[in-house]
C-alpha cells in the first residue's frame, strides 16, 4: 500500500508541479524550492526546521479605480464557497482552529490569504477551507452588500452601510493617510498605484455586484496563482493540483509607464486641533530598482532621517517643521520606488517652504561630495541586526519581506542573499555609489503641500448626505421596498450549520504550557533573571523599574518620560552623539510603561545589541541614566513639537484603545493610573503652552520639566525596585559590564541602596459613568467595561470562555454584519480585572450600546467548544525568543497557576459559563467610553442619556 501511495505521489508530482530550481540560504537556515505547475501556477516553498508552518495563496491585483474592488473582493471571498456554503466560513474557522495566524491582506497590487499553525491537523484543515474559498467562492450579492456597501433607512432617512465602507471611512480620516493617497494619485498617474486600493468612501457605493464578479474572473484565474509555503513539511501538491489543474495561460507582467501629473498648489486635508498642521513632501521616482540599490537607498534614508542623528533633523531643530512624516524614506510600487523627504507640522507661508527646499538642496549637495562614514556604518549595522532579529513567525516575516518581488515576478532568492548583497554594497560604497545615487535621482523632486481644512470632515458628511437625499428623492416605492427587503434579509439570515467545516477537537489542546527556565541571581544587590534562547547572536536586556506610589502631579508627566528619555544629551555627549551611538551599537532604546494588578506599575528600559557590543551598550545606557541633561531649552522645544505630532497621530491610530481606556480607568485602579500617566489632553496643552510662552514663562516650563523628569528618575533608581531580565544565546559575556552599570547607578543615586519610601497617593474611587471624547472623525470606537476577579479566581476559566462566546456568536453578527462596523468583540483581561465589550470604526454608536444592553449568550456544546479553541488560540500565540517567560516575571504568576487555569478552561461547562454571564455581566454596574465623531448626529441624545462629552483639545 505504501508503494502505491508513493507511486501516486510521484506520478502526480511529475504531471503537475515541477521543481524548477533549489537554493540553500544559510543566512536563514532554509532551502528555497521553486515549483511551476503545468497550468503556469507557481509555488515558492521554504524548507525550514520550524513547526510553525505558514501558507499563503497570492494573486496580483490591478485596480482601475478607487471603488475598493480588490479590498471588497478579499472580504467577499471569505464569505462562502462551493464546498463550504455557510455563512462566513473564514470567521467560523477562527473559532474552530488553534492557528497562530489567519488573515487576508489587500495591497496596492496583490490580494493574499496567509495562515499559520503549529498543529499539523489544524494546518491542513485551514488549507482545505482557504483553497476552496479562494478558487470556488460563492460571491453572492447578499454578502456583497454586507461587506461592501448598501443603502438602508434609519428613522426614515437614507444612509450607507457596509463593513469595508466604514473601515475605509476610519482609515481615511487621518490627515497623513489622505495626504499620501493624494501623493500617489499625482505622482504615480497612469499606473494601478494611483488608485486607493482599499477604497475611497466617496466612490465605494458605485461598485456593482457584477463589476466585482468580472474583476474576480480576470484576477483569480488559477494560472495566475502564486503559492507560498514555509515549514518542515512538504506542500500538499495533491490539494493544490485539484484547484489549479486548468488550461495553461502564459501570463506576462507588463510594466506601466508613469506619467506624473503636477499636483495643485495645495491639497486639502482633515483638520486636527492645533498650530502648524501642514504637510510637505519632496518625492523622487526611481525606476527599475534592484535589491542592492534598494539597500543603498535605505542607507541614504538612514543618514537623512535617523532619529535625532539624521542630517535633515536640523530642519526640525530650527522649527521649520515639527517632525518627519511617518512615510519618509522608500516605498516600493511594483518595479519602481518612491523616495520621500516629508515633514509634518509646517508653516503655511511660501517663504518657509522655500527655506526648507533650499536647506534640503544644500544638504543633498554636500552628500554628493562626501557621505559621513560614521552614519553609513551605523546604517549598515542597523540593516545587519534587523535581519538577525529573532522572530517566532519567520514564515510570515519572509512573506511580508518578499511580497513585492513575489507578485512582480522578481528573483526572490536575490533578496535573501544578505551576505552577498551586503558585500556588493560595501564595495560599491567605496567607489562613490551613494553620492552617484544622489546626483542621479535627487536633483528635481516633485513637491506636494497639504493644508488642513476645518470643514473637511463636515464637507464629506454634508456631500454624502446631499447625495443620499438626492437618491432618496429619486426612489420609487418598488426600489424602497427592495432596499428594506435587502436589509431585512441580512438581519434575518439563518444560522449556518458549521458542522461541514473541519475543526480541531478539545482533546487536541495542550493543557501544559512551555516552561522557560530562568537562572536567578543577584548581582551587586540587584535581582537578575537570565534565560538561554535562540537569539541569533543578540543579547536582549530589560531593566524593570517599579514605579511604586508616585504622586498624581508627577504621574501625568510619565508619558513625557517614556517618549523622550532616550532623546536627550548628557554632560559628555550631545543628543545627536547619543543617537549616533545608539545606532552604531544597539537596536535602540525603548522605554515603556505598564501596570499589573497586584504587582503595581513599572517602567521598562529595553535595549538589545550584538553580543560583541554588550560592553559598549551598557556603558552608553549608564551614561544616559547617570549624566542626562533635561534642561535643554531649544532641544526641549523640538522634542515637544515631535511629541505633539505623535500624540495627534495616535488619537487616530489608537481610537479603540482610547475608548477602552475611558471606560476601564473608571473601574480599575491600574487602568486609572495608566490614564493619569498617559493624559493626552494634559500633554497636548502643556506642549501648546510651552511653545507659545514668552521667554520668561518658557524658563519656568523648562525648570518644571527638568524637576519632574529628575523626580521620576530618582524615584525609580533603587535596587529594591530594579530587576534585570536577560535573553541571550549563551555566548554573551555580560556579567562584568552589568556589574559596572549597577555600580554607576549606586554611585550616582544616593538612595539606590535605601529602602524605598512610600509617597502619598490619593485613594482610588470606582465610578460607573459614560464618557466620550470628540475627535474629527466619521466613525466611532466604543467600549463598555465590567469588573471581574483576578486571574487566580475560580471563575476565571468560565469568564475567559464567556468572552469568546459573546464575541463569536453575538457581537460579531449584530454589530459587524448587521450594523456595518469594521469590528466588534470582547476583551477579557483577568490580570487587570476587566471585561470589555467593544466596537471599532462603528457608524452607529446609539445602536451599538442598545446591543450591549440586550446582550445575549447563545450557547450549546458546539459553541462552547469553539469558544474554548479561541481561548487557546489566544493563549498559545508564539512568543519571540527575546520575550519568552517575560510575562511570568512581570505578573508574578507561576506555571502551575496558568496550567490549572488552562485545564479548567478545557473542562468548563455550559452552566459555569451561564453563571459567569449572570454574575459578572447581567448583575453588575458598568462604565462606558467612546471616541466620538464631532459630527455625530446623536450627540445631544447622548447628553440626555447622561453621557459626559469632552473634546481632546490643546487650548
Amino acid at each position: 500500500m505504501f508503494s502505491n501511495q508513493l507511486y501516486k505521489y510521484r506520478r502526480l508530482y511529475q504531471q503537475s508541479f515541477k521543481l524548477k530550481s533549489q537554493h540553500e540560504i544559510p543566512e536563514f537556515q532554509i532551502t528555497a524550492k521553486f515549483y511551476e505547475h503545468q497550468s503556469a501556477a507557481q509555488l515558492l516553498h521554504f524548507d525550514a526546521q520550524d513547526k510553525n508552518q505558514t501558507f499563503a495563496t497570492i494573486f496580483r491585483s490591478e485596480p482601475t479605480n478607487s471603488q475598493g474592488t480588490p479590498h471588497i473582493l478579499e472580504h467577499l471571498i471569505c464569505c462562502g464557497s462551493e464546498k463550504y456554503p455557510v455563512r462566513d466560513p473564514f470567521m467560523a474557522m477562527i473559532k474552530r482552529s488553534i492557528n497562530t495566524y489567519l488573515n487576508a491582506w489587500t495591497g496596492p497590487d496583490y490580494i493574499c490569504f496567509p495562515f499559520a499553525s503549529l498543529n499539523q491537523k489544524d494546518f491542513h484543515n485551514l488549507q482545505k477551507v482557504i483553497m476552496d474559498l479562494v478558487f470556488k467562492p460563492t460571491l453572492n450579492e447578499l454578502d456583497f452588500r454586507q461587506e461592501g456597501s448598501r443603502l438602508d433607512f434609519d428613522k426614515g432617512k437614507l444612509l450607507y452601510k457596509g463593513i469595508v465602507y466604514n473601515e475605509m471611512k476610519g482609515a481615511m480620516q487621518n490627515p497623513e493617510s489622505v495626504f499620501w493617497q493624494e501623493m500617489q494619485t499625482y505622482l504615480l498617474n497612469n499606473t494601478i498605484y494611483q488608485h486607493n486600493f482599499g477604497g475611497d468612501p466617496k466612490v465605494i457605493p458605485s461598485l456593482t455586484h457584477q463589476g466585482l464578479l468580472d474583476y474576480y474572473k480576470q484576477t483569480f484565474y488559477p494560472s495566475k496563482a502564486i503559492f507560498y509555503s514555509y515549514g518542515s513539511d512538504q506542500p500538499n501538491f495533491d490539494l493544490l493540483d485539484q484547484y489549479v489543474n486548468v488550461q495553461r495561460q502564459n501570463l506576462q507582467h507588463t510594466p506601466q509607464l508613469i506619467k506624473t501629473l503636477t499636483p495643485p498648489d495645495i491639497i486639502s486635508l482633515p483638520y486636527q486641533d492645533g498650530d502648524k498642521q501642514c504637510f510637505l513632501a519632496f518625492q523622487t521616482i526611481i525606476k527599475e530598482v534592484d535589491y542592492v540599490q534598494q539597500l543603498a537607498l535605505s542607507i541614504i534614508s538612514h543618514v537623512l532621517f535617523d532619529n535625532q542623528n539624521g542630517l535633515l533633523y536640523s530642519l526640525i531643530e530650527e522649527g521649520l517643521a515639527e517632525s518627519f512624516s511617518r512615510n519618509v524614506g522608500i516605498e516600493t510600487y511594483g518595479d519602481n520606488l518612491v523616495f520621500s523627504i516629508s515633514f509634518q507640522g509646517v508653516e503655511e507661508d511660501r517663504k518657509s517652504l522655500n527655506i526648507i527646499q533650499e536647506k534640503i538642496k544644500q544638504i543633498l549637495d554636500q552628500l554628493t561630495k562626501e557621505f559621513p562614514q560614521d552614519k553609513v556604518d551605523a546604517a549598515l549595522h542597523q540593516i545587519e541586526v534587523q535581519f538577525k532579529m529573532p522572530t517566532s513567525e519567520m514564515g510570515l516575516k519572509l512573506l511580508k519581506f518578499l511580497i513585492n518581488p513575489i507578485i512582480n515576478q522578481k528573483n526572490c532568492i536575490e533578496y535573501l542573499e544578505i551576505n552577498k548583497n551586503m558585500a556588493i554594497l560595501k564595495q560599491k560604497i567605496q567607489s562613490g555609489y551613494l553620492q552617484q545615487l544622489i546626483k542621479d535621482h535627487f536633483q528635481n523632486p516633485y513637491t506636494l503641500f497639504g493644508q488642513p481644512d476645518k470643514k473637511y470632515i463636515q464637507n464629506l458628511i454634508q456631500n454624502e448626505n446631499k447625495q443620499l437625499e438626492e437618491i432618496q428623492k429619486s426612489l420609487n416605492q418598488e426600489e424602497i421596498d427592495k432596499i428594506i427587503k435587502l436589509n431585512k434579509d441580512l438581519d434575518n439570515r439563518e444560522e449556518s450549520d458549521f458542522s461541514i467545516l473541519p475543526t480541531i477537537e478539545i482533546q487536541d489542546l495542550q493543557a501544559r504550557i512551555e516552561r522557560v527556565k530562568f537562572n536567578e541571581d543577584t548581582i551587586r544587590g540587584v535581582k537578575v533573571f537570565e534565560t538561554i534562547q535562540k537569539t541569533n547572536g543578540l543579547t536582549f536586556f530589560k531593566f524593570k523599574f517599579n514605579l511604586g506610589d508616585i504622586s498624581e502631579g508627577t504621574r501625568q508627566y510619565i508619558d513625557f518620560f517614556v517618549q523622550l528619555f532616550g532623546k536627550f544629551g548628557t554632560t559628555n555627549f550631545s543628543h545627536s552623539q547619543i543617537s549616533q551611538m545608539f545606532s552604531e551599537f544597539t537596536l535602540g532604546l525603548e522605554v515603556s510603561y505598564d501596570s499589573v494588578q497586584k504587582k503595581g506599575t513599572y517602567l521598562m528600559f529595553s535595549i538589545a545589541c550584538l553580543n560583541q557590543n554588550v560592553s559598549k551598550t551598557l556603558e552608553l545606557l549608564s551614561e544616559l541614566c547617570c549624566n542626562i541633561i533635561f534642561k535643554d531649552r531649544s532641544h526641549l522645544a523640538t522634542l515637544l513639537r515631535n511629541h505633539k505630532v505623535m500624540l495627534q497621530n495616535q488619537i487616530f491610530d489608537e481610537q479603540l484603545q482610547y475608548a477602552a481606556q475611558l471606560a476601564t480607568s473608571q473601574i480599575s485602579e491600574q487602568y486609572y493610573l495608566t490614564d493619569t500617566n498617559f493624559n493626552t489632553k494634559f500633554q497636548l496643552q502643556y506642549t501648546h503652552h510651552y511653545l507659545k510662552a514668552d521667554n520668561q514663562r518658557k524658563s519656568m516650563y523648562v525648570d518644571d520639566f527638568e524637576f519632574q523628569m529628575t523626580d521620576i528618575l530618582y524615584t525609580i533608581m533603587n535596587k529594591h525596585k530594579l530587576e534585570v531580565i536577560i535573553h541571550q544565546d549563551g555566548s554573551a559575556n555580560y556579567i562584568q559590564s552589568l556589574e559596572q552599570f549597577i555600580n554607576s547607578l549606586r554611585h550616582k543615586y544616593p538612595g539606590f541602596d535605601m529602602d524605598p519610601q512610600p509617597q502619598y497617593i490619593e485613594q482610588f474611587i470606582e465610578k460607573f459613568n459614560s464618557v466620550a471624547s470628540l475627535i474629527p472623525s466619521q466613525v466611532n470606537c466604543s467600549s463598555r467595561a465590567f469588573k471581574i476577579p483576578y486571574f487566580t479566581h475560580e471563575d476565571t476559566p468560565a469568564i475567559q470562555v464567556l468572552g469568546d462566546c459573546i464575541s463569536n456568536n453575538y457581537l460579531h453578527r449584530e454589530i459587524r454584519e448587521k450594523g456595518g462596523a469594521y469590528g466588534a468583540g470582547c476583551s477579557v483581561r483577568s490580570i487587570m480585572g476587566t471585561f470589555c465589550l467593544w466596537s471599532y470604526r462603528d457608524p452607529n454608536l446609539i445602536n451599538t450600546f442598545k446591543i450591549f444592553d440586550n446582550l445575549q449568550l447563545e450557547l450549546d456544546e458546539q459553541k462552547l467548544n469553539e469558544a474554548k479553541l479561541t481561548v487557546f488560540q489566544r493563549l498559545d500565540q508564539p512568543i519571540e525568543p527575546q520575550n519568552k517567560g517575560l510575562d511570568y516575571i512581570i505578573t508574578g504568576l507561576n506555571y502551575e497557576q496558568v496550567d490549572e487555569m488552562r485545564e479548567k478552561v478545557i473542562s468548563v461547562s455550559i452552566s459555569q459559563v451561564r453563571n459567569a454571564f449572570e454574575k459578572y455581566l447581567k448583575c453588575q454596574p458598568y462604565s462606558q467610553g467612546s471616541m466620538l465623531s464631532e459630527e455625530h448626529q446623536d450627540i445631544q441624545e447622548l447628553v440626555k442619556l447622561g453621557w459626559q462629552i469632552n473634546k481632546i483639545s490643546i487650548d
